[in-house]
C-alpha cells in the first residue's frame, strides 16, 4: 500500500490518504470490470436490473473522484470542464466497447456517467468548502434533483418489487399505483377506476391494432409449484365476441427460440362483460411438446390478438393464482 500511497504523490494526489486509496482504488478497479462481465439475466428482479443500470453513476463518480484528487488544483471551471469532458468521452467509449461484447449501448447509461461526475464537482471539489451555505444549496441542489430522478424508477422497481411480493399469490390486483409497470406489450395500459371486479381499480388496456396486440405480465415471483390454477378475471366492453389468446412460458422457453409448440397457448373467446379465465397448472406443466414445464421459473403470461382490424378495449381484475382448480380450464362467469 505504501507503493500505491507513493505513486499517487508522483502524480499529484498525495491529498489522498492511505485509507481514502484503500477505499476508493478497489471498487474504481472492479467497475471497470463489471462494466463488460456479469450483470443480471433476463428473468432478474426489476429492481435487480435498474440497480445494476444505476452502478454507471457510481463508477463514474469513483472515477471522477480521482480524477479531481489529481487535478483537484485546478480553477474551478476548469474542473467543471475536464471531469465533464472525461465522462462524455470515456463513458461514450465504454458504450462503444459494450456494442462490440453484445451489450446495447444507451443514451441513459452516458446521462447517468455525467450526473456521477457533477456529483463529485458539486461535493467534493476542493472549492465547494469556500461556498456559502446559500451558494452551496443552489449548486447542490439541481444535480441532486437530477439524481433523484434519474434514480426514480429504480425506487419504482423496489417498491412494487415488495408489493409484488407481500401480495402473492396475487400476480395484480390493480390497488397499488405501480401495478401496471408490472406489464408490457403491444398496447397502452393504465390503472381505472370506472370498471373493476374486486376493488376499485383495474388494468385498461388498449390492444393496438395490427398484427399480435397484446398485454403480458413480465414481472412478479416466479415458483408457481404450490398453486394449482391461474386465475385472470377480463371485462370486455363491447358487444360483440372478442377471440383473444392466452400463453404461459418458463425461462427456458427463450432456448427454444421462442417456439410456439414450447409453451402454454389456449384460445379464449371473450363474451361481452366480465369473464373468468382459469387455468389449471397441471395443463401448463404438460404443455411444451418436449419436455416439462418449469413451474419453479415461470417467466411470462400473456393475452393477445392475432390480428385486429382496429383497436379493442378490454380490463383485467384479480390476476392470481389458486390453491384449488375451481372451475376448471375455460370461461365462467
Amino acid at each position: 500500500m505504501r507503493s500505491v500511497e507513493k505513486y499517487y504523490s508522483r502524480v499529484g494526489m498525495a491529498g489522498l490518504s492511505r485509507h481514502q486509496i484503500g477505499l476508493v482504488l478497489p471498487p474504481a478497479v472492479l467497475c471497470v470490470v463489471l462494466l463488460f462481465v456479469g450483470g443480471p439475466g433476463p428473468d432478474a428482479l426489476r429492481s435487480v436490473r435498474f440497480a445494476w443500470l444505476a452502478g454507471h453513476l457510481v463508477c463514474f463518480a469513483l472515477w471522477s473522484y480521482l480524477y479531481l484528487a489529481w487535478r483537484g488544483h485546478l480553477a474551478v471551471w476548469r474542473q467543471w470542464f475536464e471531469v465533464t469532458l472525461f465522462c462524455l468521452v470515456v463513458g461514450g467509449a465504454v458504450e462503444l466497447l459494450q456494442g462490440q461484447t453484445g451489450r446495447e449501448p444507451s443514451w441513459q447509461d452516458l446521462y447517468h456517467d455525467l450526473l456521477g461526475g457533477w456529483l463529485v464537482l458539486v461535493f467534493y471539489g476542493q472549492h465547494h468548502r469556500r461556498w456559502s451555505l446559500f451558494r452551496g444549496l443552489l449548486i447542490q441542489f439541481p444535480v441532486v434533483v437530477l439524481t433523484a430522478l434519474a434514480l426514480l424508477p429504480l425506487a419504482r422497481a423496489v417498491v412494487d418489487d415488495l408489493i409484488a411480493y407481500r401480495q402473492f399469490p396475487l400476480l395484480s390486483g390493480f390497488e397499488t399505483p405501480f401495478e401496471h409497470t408490472r406489464w408490457i406489450g403491444k398496447s397502452t395500459r393504465q390503472i381505472a377506476s370506472t370498471i373493476a371486479h374486486t376493488g376499485e381499480g383495474a388494468l385498461q388496456v388498449t390492444l393496438s391494432a395490427g398484427r399480435y396486440p397484446g398485454v403480458f405480465l413480465q414481472y412478479f415471483p416466479a415458483d408457481w409449484r404450490s398453486y394449482a390454477a391461474l386465475s385472470l378475471r377480463v371485462y370486455h366492453p363491447g358487444s360483440d365476441e372478442l377471440e383473444l389468446h392466452l400463453r404461459i412460458h418458463d425461462q427456458a422457453h427463450r432456448l427454444s427460440g421462442n417456439a410456439h409448440g414450447d409453451r402454454y397457448n389456449r384460445s379464449v373467446t371473450l363474451q361481452p362483460g366480465w369473464n373468468h379465465l382459469v387455468t389449471p397448472l397441471t395443463a401448463v406443466a404438460d404443455a411444451p411438446r418436449d419436455r416439462s414445464f418449469d413451474l419453479q421459473r415461470v417467466a411470462g403470461v400473456g393475452l393477445f390478438a392475432v390480428y385486429l382490424d382496429e383497436p379493442q378495449v378490454i380490463y383485467l381484475d384479480e390476476v392470481r393464482l389458486l390453491a384449488n382448480e375451481g372451475a376448471g380450464e375455460g370461461l365462467s362467469d
